[in-house]
Protein backbone atom coordinates (compact mmCIF):
# COMPACT_ATOMS: atom_id res chain seq x y z
CA UNK A 1 0.00 0.00 0.00
CA UNK A 2 1.48 3.61 -0.85
CA UNK A 3 1.80 5.78 1.71
CA UNK A 4 -0.66 9.11 2.22
CA UNK A 5 1.97 11.98 1.52
CA UNK A 6 1.99 14.43 4.99
CA UNK A 7 0.14 12.20 6.82
CA UNK A 8 1.10 10.73 10.05
CA UNK A 9 -1.78 7.92 10.16
CA UNK A 10 -1.80 5.91 6.92
CA UNK A 11 -5.57 4.50 8.28
CA UNK A 12 -8.42 5.46 10.77
CA UNK A 13 -8.31 3.49 14.04
CA UNK A 14 -11.43 2.03 15.44
CA UNK A 15 -13.15 4.73 18.05
CA UNK A 16 -13.24 3.13 21.26
CA UNK A 17 -16.32 4.92 22.13
CA UNK A 18 -18.29 4.33 18.83
CA UNK A 19 -20.49 0.92 19.28
CA UNK A 20 -20.16 0.33 15.44
CA UNK A 21 -16.86 0.61 13.42
CA UNK A 22 -16.97 -0.20 10.09
CA UNK A 23 -14.09 -1.03 7.40
CA UNK A 24 -13.91 -1.44 4.11
CA UNK A 25 -14.03 -5.03 2.35
CA UNK A 26 -10.78 -6.72 1.34
CA UNK A 27 -11.46 -5.72 -2.45
CA UNK A 28 -11.36 -1.90 -1.43
CA UNK A 29 -7.91 -1.68 -0.36
CA UNK A 30 -6.44 -2.30 -3.99
CA UNK A 31 -6.86 0.49 -6.31
CA UNK A 32 -5.06 0.49 -10.11
CA UNK A 33 -5.26 3.37 -12.57
CA UNK A 34 -9.03 3.13 -12.95
CA UNK A 35 -10.09 3.32 -9.68
CA UNK A 36 -7.04 5.16 -7.87
CA UNK A 37 -6.89 5.84 -3.97
CA UNK A 38 -8.76 8.34 -3.15
CA UNK A 39 -6.62 11.41 -1.61
CA UNK A 40 -7.44 12.70 2.04
CA UNK A 41 -8.35 16.13 2.17
CA UNK A 42 -8.43 18.13 5.30
CA UNK A 43 -12.15 19.20 6.41
CA UNK A 44 -12.85 22.00 9.05
CA UNK A 45 -15.45 21.90 11.69
CA UNK A 46 -16.79 24.73 13.28
CA UNK A 47 -17.19 24.77 16.63
CA UNK A 48 -19.00 26.56 19.15
CA UNK A 49 -17.24 26.55 22.44
CA UNK A 50 -18.44 27.16 25.55
CA UNK A 51 -15.09 27.80 26.88
CA UNK A 52 -11.59 27.48 25.70
CA UNK A 53 -9.26 28.59 29.15
CA UNK A 54 -8.81 25.40 30.54
CA UNK A 55 -7.30 24.52 34.16
CA UNK A 56 -4.42 21.61 34.56
CA UNK A 57 -4.85 20.80 38.26
CA UNK A 58 -1.28 19.25 38.78
CA UNK A 59 1.26 20.56 41.06
CA UNK A 60 4.21 20.77 38.13
CA UNK A 61 2.25 23.10 36.22
CA UNK A 62 0.23 25.06 38.61
CA UNK A 63 -1.47 28.45 37.30
CA UNK A 64 -1.21 27.38 34.14
CA UNK A 65 -4.21 27.78 31.84
CA UNK A 66 -4.52 26.07 28.45
CA UNK A 67 -6.18 27.45 25.43
CA UNK A 68 -6.52 25.34 21.77
CA UNK A 69 -8.39 27.10 19.60
CA UNK A 70 -7.93 23.97 17.20
CA UNK A 71 -9.29 20.33 17.82
CA UNK A 72 -6.82 17.62 15.95
CA UNK A 73 -4.10 18.84 14.11
CA UNK A 74 -2.69 18.86 10.26
CA UNK A 75 1.17 18.12 11.19
CA UNK A 76 -0.56 14.38 12.11
CA UNK A 77 2.77 13.58 13.52
CA UNK A 78 2.20 9.97 14.75
CA UNK A 79 3.62 10.20 18.41
CA UNK A 80 1.10 13.13 19.21
CA UNK A 81 -0.57 12.54 22.77
CA UNK A 82 -3.16 14.64 21.53
CA UNK A 83 -4.55 11.80 19.42
CA UNK A 84 -6.82 10.16 21.36
CA UNK A 85 -8.74 13.18 22.98
CA UNK A 86 -10.50 13.28 18.82
CA UNK A 87 -12.32 10.00 19.76
CA UNK A 88 -14.40 12.37 22.37
CA UNK A 89 -15.70 14.07 19.27
CA UNK A 90 -16.48 10.85 17.20
CA UNK A 91 -13.49 10.67 15.27
CA UNK A 92 -10.71 8.58 14.91
CA UNK A 93 -7.04 8.74 16.43
CA UNK A 94 -5.52 8.03 13.49
CA UNK A 95 -6.15 10.04 9.71
CA UNK A 96 -9.36 11.44 11.52
CA UNK A 97 -7.32 13.54 14.09
CA UNK A 98 -4.85 15.15 11.07
CA UNK A 99 -7.95 15.87 8.69
CA UNK A 100 -10.92 16.68 10.30
CA UNK A 101 -10.27 19.23 12.16
CA UNK A 102 -12.53 21.41 14.96
CA UNK A 103 -11.85 24.69 14.66
CA UNK A 104 -13.35 27.23 17.95
CA UNK A 105 -14.00 30.28 16.11
CA UNK A 106 -14.92 32.24 18.95
CA UNK A 107 -12.11 31.15 21.17
CA UNK A 108 -10.75 34.96 20.88
CA UNK A 109 -13.74 36.31 22.18
CA UNK A 110 -13.91 33.57 25.28
CA UNK A 111 -10.19 34.12 26.09
CA UNK A 112 -11.23 38.13 26.35
CA UNK A 113 -14.35 37.28 28.41
CA UNK A 114 -12.14 35.57 30.71
CA UNK A 115 -9.35 38.15 31.24
CA UNK A 116 -12.72 40.19 32.06
CA UNK A 117 -13.75 38.13 34.87
CA UNK A 118 -13.55 39.14 38.07
CA UNK A 119 -12.02 35.40 39.09
CA UNK A 120 -9.04 36.18 36.71
CA UNK A 121 -5.78 35.92 38.29
CA UNK A 122 -3.67 37.41 35.54
CA UNK A 123 -2.12 33.45 35.68
CA UNK A 124 -0.01 32.97 32.12
CA UNK A 125 -1.98 30.92 29.62
CA UNK A 126 -0.55 28.54 27.29
CA UNK A 127 -1.64 27.93 23.22
CA UNK A 128 -0.82 24.69 22.17
CA UNK A 129 -1.49 22.90 25.25
CA UNK A 130 -3.04 19.68 23.04
CA UNK A 131 -2.52 20.53 19.44
CA UNK A 132 -0.26 22.96 17.79
CA UNK A 133 -1.75 26.53 17.55
CA UNK A 134 -0.05 27.51 14.29
CA UNK A 135 -1.25 24.36 12.51
CA UNK A 136 -2.06 25.36 8.86
CA UNK A 137 -5.32 25.80 9.79
CA UNK A 138 -4.11 29.55 11.35
CA UNK A 139 -3.41 30.75 8.09
CA UNK A 140 -7.28 30.64 6.65
CA UNK A 141 -8.69 31.35 10.88
CA UNK A 142 -5.99 33.84 12.34
CA UNK A 143 -7.56 32.48 15.60
CA UNK A 144 -3.80 31.98 17.68
CA UNK A 145 -3.28 35.88 16.15
CA UNK A 146 -6.53 37.04 17.71
CA UNK A 147 -5.82 35.66 21.21
CA UNK A 148 -2.34 37.20 20.90
CA UNK A 149 -3.95 40.68 20.36
CA UNK A 150 -5.71 39.84 23.28
CA UNK A 151 -3.36 39.09 25.87
CA UNK A 152 -1.49 42.16 24.75
CA UNK A 153 -4.64 44.43 25.24
CA UNK A 154 -4.66 42.89 29.03
CA UNK A 155 -1.20 42.30 29.66
CA UNK A 156 -1.22 38.88 29.86
CA UNK A 157 1.49 36.14 30.30
CA UNK A 158 0.97 33.85 27.16
CA UNK A 159 3.28 30.67 26.35
CA UNK A 160 2.99 29.67 22.58
CA UNK A 161 4.91 26.12 21.95
CA UNK A 162 4.61 25.44 18.08
CA UNK A 163 6.73 23.31 15.32
CA UNK A 164 5.81 25.70 12.21
CA UNK A 165 7.18 28.84 10.83
CA UNK A 166 3.77 30.78 10.56
CA UNK A 167 4.80 31.91 14.38
CA UNK A 168 6.81 34.56 12.40
CA UNK A 169 4.20 35.81 10.98
CA UNK A 170 2.57 36.90 13.94
CA UNK A 171 6.14 38.63 14.94
CA UNK A 172 4.98 42.10 15.75
CA UNK A 173 2.69 41.08 18.43
CA UNK A 174 5.43 38.47 19.92
CA UNK A 175 7.62 41.51 19.66
CA UNK A 176 4.93 43.88 21.58
CA UNK A 177 4.61 41.15 24.43
CA UNK A 178 8.38 40.26 24.79
CA UNK A 179 9.11 44.28 25.43
CA UNK A 180 7.01 44.03 28.84
CA UNK A 181 8.24 40.41 29.50
CA UNK A 182 4.76 38.90 28.79
CA UNK A 183 6.08 36.15 25.91
CA UNK A 184 7.94 32.76 25.77
CA UNK A 185 7.97 31.42 22.53
CA UNK A 186 8.96 27.35 21.99
CA UNK A 187 10.01 25.53 18.90
CA UNK A 188 9.77 21.97 18.37
CA UNK A 189 12.46 20.65 16.11
CA UNK A 190 11.38 17.13 14.72
CA UNK A 191 14.48 14.98 13.63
Amino acid sequence: MENLKGRGSQINTANRFLAHHFVADEDELFYDEDFPKPKVKTQYFAENAKKVVNFIDSPDMYGVRYVNPYQGCEHGCIYCYARNSHEYWGFSAGLDFESKIMVKKNAPELVEKAFQSKNWEGFPISLSGNTDCYQPAEKEFRLTRRILEICLKYRNPVGILTKNALVLRDSDIIEKLASMNLIHVFVSITT
